[in-house]
């Protein structure tokens, strides 16, 4: 029979997994009950189309700006219940006509989006192992609670998007390779390779994120073991066959996800293995110069703002999360080991980093994987506090009370704007969110269902419309028709505004100018103006 305190150490080992598990199963059930209240957005149709291409016929020809790997598990519901790829020369095109209409839509769409999941799991996981690598299980459950509610990560989970695969793979290929650095054998090195090609596979901006990750990891590394950068040479030196080893399987399973392909590549006038893999980093780095219409605080640009990023995050971070990273560092200055966290910091902060040279700023999703380091730092930051045992200060008990608030803020933040994870801003943003961000962190066309039932409901037949989701009549459910309107006046009846086409493009222009009479979820705003309305006469009622 074991000893009272052997069982008692036995059942505090037990409740971390069986916690971890239910904030996974919570967040996966918020996830789910969101994909039949949005529409598609603007980009899910041609994720959709390229994955069931790659399914059906074995071939990966639609827009190459993106790896097939979220694409293909995005498309894969859809695939076993028997859709399958028509030739139709434009993948939005062929999106639509998988997608079809009503219940059928919303069948399809679901599935889908389902098809996303397994990511928002694996980088649940990967939160979890790395916080309990540095500081133990409580850590681990800790930092989980903060990343499974996070609005941000809780909405493109369920999108046939490739943000969360990014940030799955992304977190898997770095803790592997601090596994991989602690002891580098040949089934390490083979698991590194593996989660580095499906890194690659996920999105483009993994080839960017994970050097700079590592580059700032390892001269951190070499700061707190106090080595030079000629010994460090010497232990690169040493591995290069294990490190070979790793880019060639990375390679390979690139290559596997490509379908095996082998062709010319035009603008390096070469025929390479996976040519659509180089052509579309050739893509993502034109499109990256060009530049994309962005909107932030009031002004547009077609290139971007230096400072997108952080002020993006300012308004769609919870303000209870934002309160830790700032309390974090002190919380680790006082522990034994004040540098622990300090590798999943340098990994959010090289993805900040990184992306302040972006000329593409439409949303925090890009930056998604930073949401891993911060929440395993915030976890490990927190753990001392819930783990101490018989203290009764005052100042210990406030300190234990002002943690716990905050992680219950964090929980409610998202769960008072539920199912509205797309467009969450913080109370930093108020009631008027568009004077701060607009586009996927705001309005990603994904309110049109909503609107069309609420119109539908009232018996309209018509509206002024420029939607940001120009595609949704396409695909989705009955939609009254939409004219386009006088961009500079309101017209008699009913005006509806897409928060991106006006602040992003301008369209309508009088947006600005007329009370909100009422808004359709989070991104559209409706109107009625009366037969006798005209512009310039007394402000219409609400």
């Amino acid at each position: 029979m074991k000893p009272h305190g052997d069982v008692s150490i036995t059942r505090r080992i037990r409740w971390q997994p069986l916690a971890a598990a239910l904030l996974v199963l919570a967040g996966s059930i918020r996830i789910i009950s969101t994909y039949t209240v949005f529409n598609h957005t603007v980009d899910e149709p041609d994720h959709l189309a390229a994955g069931m291409e790659w399914l059906s016929v074995g071939k990966y020809r639609y827009e190459d700006q993106h790896p097939p790997l979220a694409r293909v598990f995005g498309a894969l519901g859809p695939f076993i219940i028997g859709e399958r790829w028509h030739p139709v020369p434009k993948s939005h095109l062929e999106g639509y006509r998988i997608l079809g209409h009503g219940s059928h839509y919303d069948r399809v769409l679901s599935l889908g989006r389902i098809g996303i999941l397994p990511f928002f799991w694996i980088a649940s996981i990967v939160v979890y192992l790395w916080a309990d690598r540095i500081a133990g299980r409580t850590a681990a459950v800790l930092a989980l609670l903060l990343f499974t509610t996070q609005p941000t990560v809780l909405a493109h989970s369920g999108l046939i998007t490739t943000d969360m695969a990014v940030t799955a793979c992304t977190g898997a290929a770095i803790l592997a390779s601090l596994f991989w650095a602690e002891k580098p054998n040949r089934r390490r090195s083979v698991l590194f390779g593996v989660l580095l090609g499906l890194a690659f596979l996920s999105k483009f901006s993994a080839l960017v994120f994970l050097p700079a990750a590592w580059l700032i990891m390892y001269v951190c590394h070499l700061i707190l073991t106090r080595r030079g950068l000629r010994e460090a040479g010497r232990e690169i030196t040493k591995r290069r066959n294990t490190i070979a080893l790793i880019l060639a399987i990375s390679f390979f399973v690139v290559w596997a996800g490509y379908l095996f392909s082998f062709g010319r590549i035009d603008f390096l006038h070469l025929r390479l293995p996976a040519p659509r893999f180089f052509s579309g980093l050739h893509t993502v780095w034109n499109h990256n110069v060009q530049g994309h219409p962005s909107y932030l605080l009031g002004r547009r640009s077609p290139t971007g703002f230096r400072y997108y990023y952080f002020v993006a995050l300012a308004v769609k971070t919870p303000v209870a999360m934002l309160a830790l990273a700032f309390w974090m560092p002190l919380l680790l200055y006082r522990t034994q080991n004040p540098l622990r966290a300090v590798m999943p910091i340098a990994f959010s902060l090289a993805i900040l980093l990184v992306v302040m040279m972006s000329r593409i700023n439409i949303g925090v999703r890009h930056i998604l994987p930073l949401h891993i380091g911060l929440s395993v730092a915030c976890g490990v930051a927190l753990a001392p506090i819930f783990e101490r045992q018989r203290e009764h200060t005052i100042g210990k008990a406030f300190e234990t009370m002002l943690a716990i608030s905050l992680l219950a803020c964090c929980i409610m933040s998202g769960v008072l704007q539920h199912p509205d994870y797309i467009a969450y801003t913080n109370l930093l943003a108020g009631h008027r969110p568009e004077r701060f961000v607009a586009d996927s962190d705001l309005d990603w066309g994904q309110d049109m269902k909503r609107l069309g039932t609420l119109l539908n409901e009232r018996g309209v037949t018509a509206l002024r419309f420029v939607p940001f989701n120009t595609t949704y009549p396409f695909a989705g459910h009955e939609f009254p028709h939409m004219f386009p309107g006088d961009p500079n006046h309101p017209s008699p009846g009913w005006n509806a505004v897409s928060i991106t086409m006006w602040k992003v493009f301008g369209v309508p222009a009088w947006a600005g100018a007329v009370p909100e009479q009422r808004r359709v979820g989070k991104s559209i705003l409706l109107w009625y103006f009366p037969e006798s309305y005209h512009p310039g006469a007394e402000r219409p009622s609400r």
